[in-house]
């Protein structure tokens, strides 16, 4: 296992929203293709662990990171984590709430989701958008949450405002852009 430069361990379900993040994610979002294609979403053992520390808080409630970066070798499996936690930050508890009376974080949806997929070329967001929309057709979500699944943009079916979208980082075209997570591969 690659540990990179993530502290030793786990974090504490006391010092993380992970652990909610987790749990959410193998109720609502299925696992697209391959073997388990319909099954519930499962992460691999360093991608949990990344999600752990990626949500830690401190104990006011606030990032213990303001930003994470994750590189590792081509087929590690970047896309469907990160596609993943694109849809957690649309529609799943990723924001500090409170504390219930245990102690332990409790999160909350973003108010107005507005998550980015990035990429140099607009065509090079293709690849994650699949990946998203397979995460999301026919799962719990899609019905729970009433999702317009398109090609382009994935968005509430009732008109509310929030969004996944492919975005093109190159030249003049982000001005203006108020994204609550981006997600940009760097080769």
């Amino acid at each position: 296992m690659q540990t990179g430069n993530l502290p030793d361990g786990v974090p504490s379900p006391k010092e993380t929203l992970g652990y909610e993040v987790i749990r959410w994610c193998s109720k609502y979002i299925v696992q697209p293709d391959g073997d388990r294609a319909g099954e519930p979403w499962q992460f691999t053992k360093e991608q949990l662990r990344f999600v752990l520390w990626f949500y830690a808080i401190k104990p006011d409630g606030t990032w213990l990171f303001s930003a994470g970066t994750l590189r590792r070798a081509k087929g590690w499996g970047k896309t469907p984590l990160l596609a993943t936690l694109a849809i957690v930050e649309f529609i799943g508890p990723c924001r500090f709430s409170h504390f219930n009376a245990f102690g332990l974080p409790v999160a909350k949806r973003v108010a107005l989701p507005t998550v980015q997929v990035g990429a140099t070329a607009y065509e090079q967001t293709e690849q994650t958008m699949e990946f998203i929309r397979g995460c999301l057709s026919e799962s719990p979500a899609e019905k729970e949450y009433a999702l317009d699944i398109g090609k382009a943009v994935i968005q509430f079916k009732t008109g509310k405002p929030g969004s996944i979208k492919p975005k093109a980082t190159a030249g003049r075209t982000n001005e203006g852009n108020r994204p609550t997570f981006v997600w940009a591969p760097v080769d």
